[in-house]
């Protein structure tokens, strides 16, 4: 055969050789696609890792969202027909402007309008009073528990001279469904 016809060193020489094709045949057939598997591995192993530290984090956080979301449970339930959310904020306006001494001539409320995820009612307020009840009115419609917010306000002079004054504010009411 032809192994036999080859002298010591072509033996050696041969033996060498087939030693490195086998050898590279052996790397490419077993070790490249278990590196290749082991990095891939080692890729999604690395994803998972920050995925569950993002996860631990929410939870984290859950009892600080559970706490604002009690904070503005309020906001978000509707008590029920327009009507009715007109009425609770038109007797919210009322007490707030007896309570700081504003002179209400005339109160007209609009039809709501939705905007997205919110309804918002508005209502216009023609009063007379002096300028520190109206300051106070303003005040307590700013912390009022029922999102009320001045929009519009239009001052006027009752008479001249004199320390009365005629207001026009247009004041919304915003509840989320």
């Amino acid at each position: 055969m032809f192994v036999d016809k080859l002298s010591k060193k072509e033996k050696i020489g041969l033996s060498i050789a087939c030693i490195l094709v086998l050898t590279a045949i052996f790397d490419r057939a077993v070790c490249v696609p278990i590196r290749n598997r082991m990095q891939k591995l080692n890729q999604e192993v690395s994803l998972s890792e920050k995925e569950l530290a993002r996860y631990l984090y929410n939870l984290e956080q859950e009892k600080t969202v559970t706490k604002e979301y009690g904070d503005y449970i309020q906001y978000v339930k509707e008590a029920g027909s327009d009507e009715e959310e007109t009425a609770k904020a038109l007797g919210e306006i009322e007490t707030l402007a007896r309570k700081s001494g504003l002179c209400m001539v005339d109160i007209k409320p609009y039809a709501p309008k939705a905007t997205g995820f919110y309804k918002e009612y508005i209502f216009e307020i023609e009063a007379e009073t002096d300028m520190e009840s109206l300051i106070s009115f303003l005040h307590q419609l700013d912390s009022s528990p029922q999102l009320l917010c001045v929009e519009k306000l239009r001052l006027s002079l009752k008479e001249t001279g004199g320390s009365a004054i005629k207001a026009s504010i247009v004041i919304t009411k915003q509840t989320i469904f």
